[in-house]
């Protein structure tokens, strides 16, 4: 249903932490989102493993604006606006294996690098200015590399990308995302801004209202923080691993072995019909089995430990990698990240949730949010991913892990409320939720910059 525009305040972010709900419901505030930010900011394409031969072509769409990226005959990767020189058609709707790129309109085609191979009737221009091989070059874009992820920039004059990640590298490259494959893909078609979308995975503090079934498992105390422009939140752990919620007033396990057993079945929740998602399987089934075996009378550490080493184990019979991650190490990364502005990672032991929300071309209400989840596999077991898309996600439910489509019903919801005259601004939590405030003031600073 399309929603009419609300532009109930000025689109601030105040001094006290207040948001103003015309942010996701103005077509204005959109327009300066599409010129200031998504044609400014870095922002994830695709995975490295996408592009695994010479020729391999993946479309990649926003805010009106059409990118290929192609891998090289050198094995490097190169990205294009994709689009004619000709008379502007579009080149490829879809990702694709190619030996050159031709337009279906006029048959032009260019090589691999971008380079012009053919003008059909090329005598015709002869004299004429705007012809020569440079001016008939696909225009290049901006490429960024990081733990298997590719970034593409639109600026001309951007940011070097080596700035813009900062500080992201130095606490999650030990997670080594790049040893890491597709488990699925999944695009939703969402009633809501995205930024709705995104900041739904920014904090832990909607866990009791949204996804009250872990409660008895996960004690979700945590805190949000800034790195750079980019955000995480931190689970403080005063309560282990499956211990209950504080807020259920529920007593400490006397045996953790069978809650720490349910703490990971609480996994398959955001997994797919494979148990494949944000943890592997493999690791899984090694870790509840590892516990079954051990005796009465172990604290929740010498668990932990004994399920992880099975994991590591497990792994490195099937070849795979497993990021060993120290205590310390794993407390100052946290439990997520938001590489700004579009790009959430929410980690496992040996996989990871990406989740990215893409606005709409003209409409703020909307947006296509990306559920993927990357996995550490095994040598030849990474399976052969087909991305799935759902324009009515209600018709896929059953397709979409449990956690993941509590959010994204809650999410629709939200939208709704925006446009109430009952609300003019947001009151985010300035601790749990302060990685939601510093998101839109690193907005704000995208729109307020000259260009």
């Amino acid at each position: 249903m399309n929603m009419t525009m609300n532009n109930k305040i000025n689109s601030k972010v105040s001094d006290q932490f207040t948001i103003a709900t015309d942010r996701y419901t103005s077509k204005d505030f959109a327009e300066k989102e599409q010129q200031l930010l998504w044609k400014r900011a870095w922002l994830w394409a695709c995975r490295e493993e996408e592009l695994p031969n010479a020729g391999d072509v993946v479309t990649f769409d926003i805010v009106g604006q059409s990118v290929l990226l192609i891998r090289q005959k050198d094995t490097s990767v190169k990205a294009f606006h994709n689009v004619c020189p000709h008379r502007g058609r579009q080149l490829l709707q879809d990702s694709a294996h190619l030996s050159h790129v031709s337009c279906p309109f006029h048959s032009w085609q260019w090589n691999l690098d971008g380079s012009i191979k053919r003008v059909l009737d090329r005598e015709d221009w002869q004299g004429c200015e705007h012809m020569e091989d440079a001016d008939l070059k696909l225009k290049e874009v901006h490429l960024g590399f990081w733990g298997g992820f590719i970034f593409i920039n639109l600026d001309e004059d951007c940011q070097p990308f080596e700035d813009f990640i900062k500080p992201v590298p130095e606490f999650l490259n030990v997670l080594g995302f790049e040893n890491m494959q597709y488990c699925w893909h999944k695009s939703l078609v969402l009633n809501c801004n995205w930024k709705v979308a995104q900041e739904a995975f920014m904090e832990s503090y909607h866990v009791m209202g949204v996804h009250p079934q872990f409660l008895p498992f996960v004690d979700e105390s945590n805190y949000s923080q800034s790195q750079g422009i980019h955000g995480h939140h931190i689970y403080t752990w005063e309560r282990p691993p499956g211990s209950p919620s504080r807020r259920t007033g529920r007593d400490m396990p006397e045996d953790y072995r069978s809650a720490i057993i349910n703490f990971f079945k609480t996994f398959d929740q955001v997994a797919d019909k494979t148990r494949n998602g944000q943890q592997s399987k493999r690791s899984m089934d090694a870790g509840i089995k590892a516990i079954e075996g051990l005796p009465a009378g172990l604290d929740h550490m010498e668990i932990m430990m004994a399920a992880v080493t099975s994991m590591y184990e497990a792994a490195q019979a099937e070849g795979a990698f497993f990021p060993l991650v120290d205590p310390e190490t794993a407390a100052k990364i946290g439990v997520d990240w938001n590489v700004f502005p579009n790009m959430s990672l929410v980690f496992g032991y040996d996989g990871t949730l990406v989740m990215r929300a893409r606005p709409h071309d003209s409409d703020p209400n909307y947006c296509t949010l990306d559920l993927c989840a990357i996995i550490a596999w095994g040598k030849d077991k990474a399976p052969k991913v087909e991305k799935e898309r759902y324009e009515n996600w209600r018709v896929n439910s059953d397709d979409i892990p449990m956690l993941l489509l509590q959010d994204v019903k809650n999410m629709e919801e939200v939208q709704k409320g925006m446009h109430s005259d009952g609300i003019d601004i947001l009151r985010p939590n300035p601790v749990q939720e302060q990685q939601i405030i510093h998101f839109h003031s690193v907005i704000d600073s995208y729109l307020s910059a000259e260009k």
